[in-house]
């Protein structure tokens, strides 16, 4: 089966339920289907198809999984791209990618996507751009789509991430990969047709389409999508909406449980729903509100090991799952050996949805058995329980999401009165970190901090750009035996001062 064929199904079993609602518009899975055939047959008139790189910029909305599905029925692949883009992060994007063509939403907010695309170098701007209208494609194209365009192996999705060396890396994901992880997600989520599950994961980013979109409709439920996170966006859609599930991100949550407007009566319909229920600060029964979590990536399609909701409501508490089926888990220490139950060691992963290689990169991080490498720390126990601990990659985890300290610290670099910049993550050992750029400034000038958060915003999408900066000096700088700063030691540094705002300099 592909995503395409998916999709046909479900028009035939809830043709007539919604299926996705955002801003004033509402989709029944028929009404999906459609939309999807008529931006194939857009897509295939205009010469796309198998071997295509289609290109998609937009926000959460009903247009953006129609054009997806188009994107699929036509035979080609979808390229999403994040909305917090920069145009020097597009522009990286879409060149790396080799987009041929562009589904572009032309005005988001305050930004301008449209010019955004314009304003690419030539050779870099796709030859064709189609705008994101929520009454579909422009100019239809031929009245029907390609048929049987895809196969399983079919490349459905090149998804960017961010890599230790600071390059974007693409993840090439097949239809059958991100086909083996949707249907155990969607039973382990314990959601049923007629319920309504409001999320704010962006639909570009393996969470948001294969972690939550996808599963959800696999459901037969709705999905109701707000274009960008506000308390006020999010507390109207829980007024009109009523939803029986959520997906929020932590900081979310906070800020909706605040929001002056925010009654606890309306989250009285909930019964399923991703993350902890005690984010929600008590205001959700564990038993009733059954929530589950996981531990996954991009490049295992979506969720490694997820919990159930049929799970008792203290495992679902602090646990992250058991395997999905098909997935293997293999611990391995530091010397290559395995480790032993409850041991600490990389976790290394074999599955069926496992990616097929990054887009134009040697190497795909599997070893020799074929399990991926995934640079995190965890553990299995005795009775097979698995155990996150932390990551040993070279990545930032903010918000949720991977941030590269080497594209920052490059970014930084550009500055003009900067000689070298050093990126960590406070705490160092968290799930969830904050950004802190250490600077050595050229000819011990002062640190320029405005015109560095000027830089930042210009060139990094807001979840890289640093909260703090301090100026250091070049002798402060720990080298390790291969004269590679030694970022851990940098990070306790980091953290040392900003307990003494006082030693700071600039």
């Amino acid at each position: 089966m592909t995503l395409d064929a998916l999709l046909r199904d479900w028009a035939t079993r809830w043709g007539g339920y919604t299926a996705v609602l955002g801003g004033d518009t509402a989709l029944s899975f028929a009404a999906l289907d459609d939309a999807a055939t008529r931006w194939a047959a857009t897509l295939a008139g205009a010469g796309a198809g198998p071997g295509s790189r289609i290109a998609l910029w937009g926000a959460n909305q009903p247009a953006w999984l129609a054009a997806a599905f188009g994107v699929w029925r036509a035979g080609a692949t979808l390229v999403p791209v994040s909305t917090f883009a920069t145009e020097r992060e597009l522009g990286d994007i879409i060149a790396h990618a080799d987009v041929d063509a562009m589904i572009v939403q032309p005005r988001m907010g305050q930004r301008d996507f449209a010019a955004m695309v314009r304003a690419l170098p030539d050779g870099v701007r796709p030859r064709q751009v189609w705008p994101l209208a929520s009454d579909g494609p422009r100019g239809r194209g031929p009245a029907r789509a390609p048929a049987d365009a895809n196969d399983g192996e079919a490349l459905a999705c090149v998804l960017y991430t961010s890599g230790t060396t600071g390059q974007p890396k693409g993840v090439m994901l097949s239809h059958r990969a991100i086909l083996a992880t949707v249907p155990p997600t969607a039973e382990r989520g314990g959601l049923a047709p007629g319920d309504v599950v409001l999320s704010t994961l962006p639909l570009f980013w393996v969470a948001g389409l294969v972690i939550r979109a996808l599963p959800t409709l696999a459901s037969g439920s709705a999905l109701v999508l707000l274009e960008t996170f506000s308390a006020s966006a999010a507390v109207a859609a829980l007024r009109a909406h009523r939803p029986t599930a959520l997906h929020l991100r932590p900081p979310q949550v906070g800020q909706l449980l605040a929001h002056p407007d925010f009654e606890p009566s309306m989250l009285a319909p909930i019964r399923r729903g991703g993350g902890r229920v005690d984010w929600f600060a008590g205001h959700l029964d564990a038993d009733r509100a059954r929530f589950i979590t996981g531990y996954g990536m991009t490049e295992t399609a979506g969720y490694v090991t997820a919990l159930d909701w049929r799970d008792a409501a203290a495992e679902r508490a602090s646990e992250i799952g058991t395997p999905l089926p098909g997935v293997e888990l293999r611990i391995v220490a530091a010397d290559g050996r395995a480790c032993a139950a409850g041991e600490t060691g990389e976790i290394r992963v074999r599955c069926p949805g496992l990616f097929s290689g990054y887009y134009k990169q040697a190497g795909t991080g599997l070893d020799d058995q074929g399990y991926f490498r995934t640079g995190d720390l965890g553990s299995v126990d005795a009775e097979g329980r698995f155990r996150f601990t932390g990551r040993s990659k070279d990545l930032l985890r903010v918000k949720g999401i991977n941030v590269s300290p080497a594209e920052v610290e490059n970014v930084l670099a550009a500055h003009a009165d900067v000689e070298a910049a050093h990126v960590v993550g406070l705490p160092a050992d968290g799930l969830d970190q904050e950004v802190v750029a250490l600077i050595i400034t050229r000819g011990g000038r002062a640190l320029p901090e405005a015109e560095l958060r000027a830089h930042a915003a210009a060139n990094l999408s807001g979840y890289k750009r640093p909260s703090r900066y301090l100026a250091i000096d070049r002798d402060e700088v720990p080298l390790g035996a291969t004269s590679k700063p030694q970022r851990a030691t940098l990070a306790r540094l980091a953290a040392a001062r900003l307990e003494r705002p006082e030693s700071s300099r600039g």
